[in-house]
């Protein structure tokens, strides 16, 4: 078992020494795999405190915000360590992440300082940028004289020391917020310990864990998969982004790396087993959505362990863990409270529910983060004293409602707002109805989910400012320069006048019953001409049946018209099964408009022995 306290009190120390200290005693442990290259335990803390020290160099310590926006590579828990042993705090940015949106967090965090690597720079930067791939940095063993890497390594490890306090700033983590822009949740030290150290009632972690981290590094689980295996001795393999979306490399690199343990959404277990994934884990970690018991079932015959985990970023990472044994039948339970987490389900009044009644999920306990950064109005409105616990202590109000089954165990039946989960993320319509209502021609929008499980979608209902026509493509392209691809509609109605509940407000059930429009036919959506011609006419096809909305044009792009991971995962099948050609997911990502997607085609077509397109 880890030599540290996997159960309260949790130990005084943060997580990179933690980390440290594992590496004391396995230096030469291999800790982190990404591609080909990989980190011993020594290397990892060696190139953390290199960041850090350079951060100092810098003025960067306790209290002070750095941006790392790096994608799923080794130099993310590189990062991460190195802003945490610097005392800092750090504020993930998704790469893929429009620029506007990834300024605005820049500028809102207050970061002075972006991390990153070189090939992720471009454009103007409202902070300085520190580059962890510069020769002279000595960042990690690849860019450093490797010839004294362990005693270089031995080293860094004897020379940590805490930087920050237990209630020192360690990160931001931003969510969709309702007011038209992301909101930060910040998390202290304590609470991090509290959200990793947590979940080991559950995984059980040892050193001979495997875990492979599929979760975006701007999405708080990432914490559990890099550092829950980093402080119990085990090794973590991410996987790079050309794997990301294909089940089938996922599943070889599982079997080539003997990966132990995978924390993932449904959507991305379906994803595993439709691409062959034939099981062996010792544990399979299921959240961010809910859990149908079909796939529950079918995960339980792939590992000897099955979790259906819960929580909301606010009260840091995971808070409830239920052990699925693919018996269950309708509503697959998310459990109990994981260790120093409390769990109150509260009326109208704030009171109490009776047993099996349904009210509003409130959680306490040592994961309850400080609140929204520079929001102290939310932050009042939604984390509370606690009355049922110790003085001092807070609850945190989650708009989550459920009800507990005959065994105690909790089960999610909907929401007190409009907040939607898809796809795994947290989705204020508030935020992206905003953002469309700045679109001159739109003068209200509102947002809506349409569909269920894997074919959830968002839908836009826009009413037209006075005098105006609504252009859904410019629209499009307004949304998607401005929102994350998992916020965009796929779909948009239009409407004169909104339906009203009797006492005025919008009737979003109204709403929701209006048809969707279906995808028009183009003119030439069959197979015609050989070449690109004929392969566009196809894609525009398995575009229209896959996004229900026709591709006009070849400057289409495929995420500002819905599409989905998920939609990408189908389309390469489809590519497959038409043409005779393989594409992986990412290929076609870094394509995402209709004509480059049809000339990669084309160029594959051209390599291979061409089959002709089947209708």
């Amino acid at each position: 078992m880890p030599d540290v306290p996997m159960e309260p009190p949790w130990p005084a120390q943060g997580i990179p020494e933690l980390v440290a200290a594992q590496a004391g005693r396995t230096p030469h442990r291999v800790a982190v795999r990404c591609g080909r290259r990989s980190l011993t335990y020594g290397e990892l803390i060696g190139a953390a405190s290199a960041v850090a020290d350079r951060l100092e160099r810098h003025g960067i310590g306790p209290g002070q915000r750095v941006a790392v926006r790096i994608d799923r590579s080794a130099d993310l828990p590189v990062a991460l360590l190195g802003v945490l042993l610097a005392g800092a705090a750090f504020v993930p940015v998704d790469p893929a992440y429009p620029a506007e949106r990834q300024d605005y967090m820049l500028r809102d965090s207050e970061a002075r300082v972006v991390l990153t690597v070189g090939r992720l720079t471009g454009g103007a930067e409202s902070a300085e940028v520190l580059l962890l791939d510069e020769p002279d940095t000595g960042a990690y063993p690849s860019h450093a004289d490797t010839s004294n890497t362990a005693d270089a390594a031995d080293a860094a490890v004897a020379e940590v020391r805490p930087r920050a306090g237990q209630d020192d700033l360690a990160y931001l983590m931003y969510t969709s917020g309702s007011t038209g822009r992301p909101k930060a949740v910040a998390a202290d030290h304590r609470c991090l310990v509290k959200g990793v150290l947590s979940m080991a009632s559950v995984v059980g972690p040892g050193p001979d864990d495997v875990w492979l981290s599929l979760t975006s590094p701007s999405f708080d689980p990432v914490l559990v998969d890099l550092f829950l295996p980093l402080v119990s001795g085990g090794s973590v393999v991410i996987a790079e982004d050309q794997q990301i979306l294909d089940g089938q490399a996922l599943s070889e690199l599982m079997a080539e790396r003997r990966v132990t343990v995978v924390q993932a959404t449904p959507l991305a277990w379906s994803m595993l087993l439709d691409g062959g994934w034939n099981g062996g884990l010792r544990v399979a970690l299921c959240g961010g959505e809910p859990l149908s018991p079909s796939l529950a079932a079918r995960l339980c015959a792939g590992a000897q362990h099955v979790w259906n985990i819960y929580g909301p970023t606010e009260t840091t990472i995971w808070s409830t863990a239920h052990p699925v044994t693919g018996a269950d039948e309708g509503v697959v339970p998310v459990g109990k409270p994981l260790p120093d987490t409390t769990l109150h389900l509260l009326d109208g009044e704030r009171r109490p529910v009776a047993p099996g009644m349904q009210g509003e999920i409130w959680i306490g306990g040592g994961g309850v983060t400080r609140g929204y950064a520079r929001q102290p109005g939310f932050t009042a409105e939604r984390f509370v004293p606690d009355p049922f616990g110790p003085p001092g202590g807070r609850l945190y109000r989650t708009g989550d409602t459920g009800r507990l089954n005959a065994a105690g165990d909790l089960e999610l039946t909907g929401r007190v707002d409009h907040q939607i989960k898809i796809r795994g993320h947290r989705v204020e319509p508030g935020e992206i109805e905003s953002r469309l209502a700045e679109e001159p021609s739109v003068a209200e929008a509102v947002v809506m989910p349409h569909g269920t499980g894997e074919n959830r979608r968002l839908v836009a209902c826009v009413r037209p400012a006075r005098d105006a026509v609504v252009d859904e493509t410019r629209l499009r392209a307004h949304a998607a320069a401005r929102l994350p691809r998992h916020m965009l509609p796929s779909a948009y109605v239009t409407v004169g006048e909104w339906p009203r509940t009797p006492n005025g407000k919008v009737d979003r059930r109204a709403l929701a019953e209006l048809p969707v429009p279906a995808p028009a036919p183009e003119p030439g959506s069959g197979p015609s001409d050989d070449g690109v011609h004929g392969v566009t006419d196809v894609l525009a096809g398995i575009w229209r049946d896959l996004l229900g909305a026709p591709p006009h044009g070849e400057e289409a792009d495929f995420f500002a018209l819905g599409g989905t991971s998920l939609d990408v995962m189908r389309m390469t099948k489809e590519i497959r099964s038409r043409f005779g050609v393989r594409l992986n997911a990412v290929q076609l990502m870094r394509r995402a408009t209709l004509g480059a997607q049809s000339e990669a085609v084309a160029q594959a077509l051209a390599l291979s022995e061409p089959a002709r397109p089947q209708s």
